[in-house]
């Protein structure tokens, strides 16, 4: 995930150090947010199996969802998003979690993820930004190395492609941060 590029678009100051001191390293944690089905963990299991567990995933018996030019995101079999926020100062939005499992379907190709986010209610209205895509590529302007377009989970709707009033996706839902 694109998290400084996320920042900078949903106009949040950086906290990573750039006086040549590193940046505090912090694990973070969500509250439990998402309720996973045997089929979905089993196809977690198998995907984690298949490619070997590192120490995150281990002690928290989680899985990888990106280990990303960000921080490294997991979901814990339990429900939570964990972030191994090197320097990225993670704020553990609900958006955050939400762009997590997004960011997971886009780098595991396992699409039951996507049952964990929730449903558009009816009051919603679609993302401007993204033209209610999920994903924000600035007219086009963002491309890689070879002059392709890239896109990023929409930092507005955080990929949902839409919005509603009766879903705070700036609520912190911080259980914990602890350091390295």
């Amino acid at each position: 995930m694109l998290s400084r590029l996320w920042k900078i678009l949903r106009g949040a100051p950086s906290k990573v150090e750039t006086s040549g001191k590193p940046a505090e390293n912090f694990f973070v944690t969500t509250v439990r947010l998402f309720s996973l089905s045997p089929d979905l963990l089993g196809e977690l299991v198998a995907r984690r199996t298949e490619r070997g567990a590192d120490n995150v995933e281990r002690e928290h018996d989680a899985f990888l969802l990106d280990p990303g030019l960000g921080p490294g995101q997991y979901l814990s079999s339990d429900g939570r998003i964990l972030w191994d926020d090197d320097g990225w100062s993670v704020a553990a939005t609900r958006r955050d979690a939400f762009a997590a499992i997004l960011c997971g379907v886009w780098k595991t190709k396992i699409e039951r993820l996507r049952e964990l986010l929730p449903p558009r209610p009816d009051d919603a209205v679609d993302c401007e930004m993204c033209g209610s895509t999920g994903e924000y590529n600035a007219g086009g302007l963002m491309r890689d190395v070879n002059g392709n377009v890239i896109s990023i989970i929409c930092p507005t709707c955080a990929g949902l492609g839409w919005i509603s009033a009766n879903l705070a996706l700036h609520e912190s839902v911080l259980e914990s941060r602890r350091a390295n």
